[in-house]
């Protein structure tokens, strides 16, 4: 193959890489450019098994360094995301006050959050309309309060 064709196949995986799922085909398209651009300017033998091998080389290399961008872009953005609860409602209430709808009776009782009433467990002897801090969320459901 020439370095006409590599160049033309490695930019038709980059373009693919627009139209599909995915980010994969991208640095298989960029290993096709750089077996071009090593076929343009002569530093390997134009033999199919000289392309292979350094398509095959170039192609790991690039995913590797793909890998470790996206390793590090994915640990950034969780670092940083300010929505941690934000499929998770029961979740987002830890940390704020509530008042009791009802007396504690074998650890249970419900408690009201906003206009909403949920259920909740303790281990304190509480009494309606006491306030308790949300501590904890058992199955998105039960939360766990403590006495103020």
């Amino acid at each position: 193959m020439s370095y006409i064709e590599w160049g033309v196949l490695g930019l038709c995986l980059v373009l693919m890489e627009l139209f599909t799922p995915g980010v994969y085909l991208i640095w298989f398209g960029l290993a096709g450019v750089s077996v071009s651009a090593a076929l343009h300017f002569e530093l390997i033998p134009a033999t199919i098994s000289w392309q292979l091998i350094l398509f095959s080389v170039a192609s790991c290399v690039f995913t590797g360094v793909g890998l470790f961008v996206y390793k590090k872009l994915e640990k950034n953005f969780l670092k940083t995301t300010t929505h941690q609860n934000l499929n998770d409602l029961a979740g987002s209430y830890v940390g704020q006050m509530a008042t009791l709808t009802q007396d504690v009776v074998d650890g249970k009782t419900k408690v009201k959050v906003g206009d909403s009433v949920w259920l909740a467990q303790t281990d304190d002897d509480l009494k309606v309309g006491d306030t308790v801090l949300i501590t904890d969320v058992i199955k998105g459901l039960i939360f766990i309060v403590t006495k103020k």
